[in-house]
């Protein structure tokens, strides 16, 4: 079998691997990306693409909400960047409005503004009448709303399809149908990894396989804590329709497409590996979608997606060094955050992997997960 070298390998052809490998190639660090599949064939490419962090991240764990500010931070330079390299991946600076239908949920979006009014995002309250103006098809029974006018949304199939062209150019090697079958392990060190076709030397390893990261047994003897998420979405169509922005209820979402598709997301499923497109979660989506937009009953059918999600125990990325190894890092277990999450992330680990400084991840570290010592 014939053996290669790389500066880093990236187990994982989604977004958070293809971030990372685009960053380091910004350095002129030469990252090889190894796909089992097709590069966002996973959950990066069945995402619904929202750039929501004020709605997705909770504020009280400060440094998971700072890497989602941050990220959506990044997010127009970003695009601007891939755009100009040669691939749009159809970012969307919108805006996101999130709508009530009870008392109840009034009351909880007009909480949530007293923190929310003070990142200075311009978020602000919007009452139905306000709304309709905006979305004259949004449904009649919706109470009001808020909006958040900095936050978006992208296409993440061609997110990563940009990810991978731009970085390409800048030297880093991807290649698609390549499973990592086990890594080369030399005492405590990762010095490689093996495919079904040859042998990759490299002097950092970077496990970004999204749920098969977890796969007891797969990577190294102690199991890592990232477990499946199944999510599916749907997309419609109906001509002349399409909302300014994503339209959110507290059950889902209408996210506009660049080519006047509609995407209607998600469903959600723990412990599932599955990518089986459900009858059950199509029914459940098409209600989420004539909920918000009752003229949505005749759109038509485009298709649908599925992908699995990597879960962690918290919720919380799991980035940064194994510890115990040399040569190996971890991204992974951003769950539904994965392309929100995305910018921010690979900035992170990319520095990391470049200065050898595991500090700006410890609120992420796999350590957290230590069992505690007994007293």
């Amino acid at each position: 079998m014939s053996s290669k070298n790389a500066d880093v390998v990236i187990v994982g052809g989604g977004v958070i691997g293809c971030s990372i490998a685009y960053q380091l190639a910004k350095q002129g660090i030469r990252a090889t990306v190894l796909e089992c599949g097709r590069f966002g064939s996973g959950a990066s490419g069945a995402t619904a693409g929202v750039i929501g962090p004020i709605w997705h991240l909770d504020p009280a764990h400060k440094a998971v909400f700072g890497l989602g500010i941050r990220s959506l931070d990044l997010f127009p330079r970003l695009a601007s960047e891939l755009t100009e390299a040669g691939v749009d991946p159809e970012f969307q600076h919108r805006g996101i409005l999130k709508v009530a239908f009870t008392p109840a949920q009034v009351d909880e979006l007009k909480q949530n503004l007293t923190w929310q009014g003070e990142l200075g995002l311009g978020v602000k309250w919007l009452e139905a009448a306000e709304i309709r103006n905006l979305e004259p098809e949004v449904s009649d029974e919706l109470l009001g709303g808020v909006f958040s006018p900095r936050e978006g949304c992208v296409n993440g199939q061609r997110l990563v399809d940009a990810l991978v062209h731009a970085a390409t150019g800048l030297g880093a090697v991807f290649l698609e149908e390549t499973e990592v079958t086990s890594l080369e392990i030399s005492g405590q060190n990762v010095v490689g990894v093996r495919t079904l076709t040859g042998s990759y030397q490299c002097g950092h390893t970077v496990l970004a396989a999204g749920p098969w990261t977890g796969i007891p047994g797969r990577w190294l003897p102690q199991d890592l804590p990232i477990s499946p998420v199944k999510g599916q979405r749907i997309l419609l169509r109906k001509p002349g329709f399409l909302p300014k922005c994503p339209v959110r209820s507290f059950e889902g979402y209408v996210v506009p497409q660049a080519d006047g598709s509609l995407l209607v997301a998600s469903t959600r499923e723990e412990g599932v590996f599955d990518v089986r497109i459900t009858a059950d979660a199509i029914r459940q989506l098409l209600a989420k979608a004539t909920g918000l937009f009752p003229a949505l009953e005749d759109a038509s059918f485009v298709g649908a997606r599925a992908g699995v999600r990597p879960g962690s125990p918290d919720g919380i990325p799991i980035m940064g060094p194994l510890p115990g190894w040399d040569g190996v890092s971890i991204a992974c277990g951003h769950d539904h955050a994965g392309v929100m999450l995305s910018p921010g992330s690979a900035e992170l680990v990319a520095r990391y992997i470049s200065d050898g400084d595991p500090r700006s991840l410890e609120a992420f570290s796999i350590s957290r997960f230590d069992a505690p010592a007994s007293q």
